[in-house]
């Protein structure tokens, strides 16, 4: 039994029972490899138990398994996805009677979406701008430019929003804007963190949270049936 990453020259995973396993390139050092999926000899490794998942191990997963007569595979995805860090939604007013929404987070993963809001609608002049580090996680900054004229309530309540389509991850901040306020260098948000992040199983979402790293789809677990098929 073989596991490939990313295609067949990617080889990560190798059993022949009745031997032990064997770890190569991507997976070394990062499997637990007195992990047994079974009692049976000849299932016990046919299973990876990845230890602290990283981002960089996000990518498609191919079982083969073969005998001296037929070969079989099969595909599945793994994505690994980071929450960030330094989310932050806060105002400034340089100015009489503008103000300006920014908000911020880093080391996200997969690529994010942020959406600043007003009355539960985005605000057409924001301007969002985005960054891959070396590690391939993601810094996202939106601003977006108020005029106290567009305000027309005593105060207005701004919310900024950030979400990983990918990962089914969604949370937000608000803040709240009093219009006429004097000028000031900075303006803290009074912010209120909605945290709204949404599993495709929310029972099970809070084992898969390591630190900042989450899994959404464990290609590990789905092994158990597919090679079920294979043997």
């Amino acid at each position: 039994m073989k596991w490939f990453f990313n295609g067949s020259a990617n080889l990560i995973y190798q059993w022949i029972p009745p031997m032990r396993p064997q770890v190569i390139g991507l997976l070394k050092g990062k499997v637990d490899l007195n992990f047994r999926i079974s009692d049976i000899p000849i299932q016990a490794y046919r299973a990876i138990k990845i230890l602290k998942p990283t981002t960089d191990l996000s990518g498609n997963y191919t079982c083969v398994v073969s005998t001296f007569l037929k070969e079989d595979r099969q595909t599945r995805t793994m994505l690994v996805y980071s929450t960030g860090k330094n989310f932050h939604f806060y105002q400034e007013k340089k100015y009489v009677f503008l103000v300006t929404f920014i908000c911020r987070a880093e080391d996200l993963y997969p690529r994010p979406e942020m959406t600043i809001l007003s009355k539960g609608k985005p605000l057409k002049q924001a301007v969002t701008e985005m960054r891959m580090d070396s590690w391939g996680l993601y810094t996202v900054e939106s601003k977006a430019v108020v005029h106290d004229d567009d305000v027309d309530t005593p105060w207005e309540e701004f919310m900024c929003l950030l979400s990983i389509s990918e990962a089914n991850y969604t949370v937000n901040k608000t803040t709240i804007y009093y219009p006429g306020l004097m000028p000031t260098a900075y303006v803290g948000a009074v912010g209120v963190e909605k945290p709204q992040e949404r599993q495709s199983n929310a029972n099970n979402s809070g084992r898969y949270a390591l630190s900042l790293l989450s899994v959404v789809f464990f290609i590990l677990n789905t092994r158990v049936y597919f090679l079920n098929d294979l043997t």
